[in-house]
């Protein structure tokens, strides 16, 4: 029950993405060029409603912000 509370943020994140179904290669990209953003930034990106929207599609849920360096899986992101 409280297994996750040594879990660090990253792992969270991880966690996060792994319950996600494939996502396409325009979304990944869209998450990449995202996540140079601070995260606290990203909401007020020109991109961000179309790949909130895109996100809901494929996903079907939200996208989380600050979670967008395990979608795109760039090394300079996560």
């Amino acid at each position: 029950m409280y297994e996750h509370l040594g879990e660090c943020l990253a792992d969270r994140q991880r966690r996060w993405a792994d319950t996600l179904p494939p996502l396409s290669d325009e979304l990944r990209e869209l998450a990449c060029l995202l996540a140079d953003e601070e995260p606290r930034k990203i909401g007020a990106h020109p991109l961000w409603p179309l790949f909130r929207n895109l996100f809901r599609a494929e996903a079907g849920t939200d996208p989380d912000p600050a979670a967008l360096g395990v979608i795109c899986e760039c090394p300079e992101h996560f």
